[in-house]
């Protein structure tokens, strides 16, 4: 092998090496919260992503158009939002904060 072809080998291994380590990761955790989002149902917890808990009311399923939801913040706030604004669902007996953590590998922000 001369050396052009081991330095086209060291390419193709770092792309291959960034697919596996970054791009793949990301994919799976894209699909997993699509799939969460898609599943949402009258009386998950959410989470918004400008970081709002709140429980969803309603999923109103359009025929045509992106799925809405009502959802209750508490003290009489209710708004409607797109799918897109759910960061994820809260599973039951759950906090954030401890889903956060599982995220992250368990450490915390210091």
């Amino acid at each position: 092998m001369n050396a052009e072809e081991i330095g086209f080998l060291v390419i193709v291994g770092v792309v291959i090496a960034f697919y596996v380590i970054v791009l793949r990761p990301q994919q799976q955790e894209q699909r997993r919260q699509r799939k969460d989002v898609h599943d949402l149902q009258v009386g998950d917890e959410v989470l918004t992503t400008s970081g709002f808990l709140g429980t969803v009311k309603e999923v109103n399923i359009p025929e045509s158009g992106p799925v809405q939801l009502v959802i209750d913040f508490g003290n009489g706030v209710v708004m409607s939002a797109l799918t897109t604004a759910v960061a994820q669902r809260v599973a039951k007996g759950q906090t954030v904060y401890s889903r956060t953590l599982a995220k992250n590998g368990g450490e915390g922000s210091s």
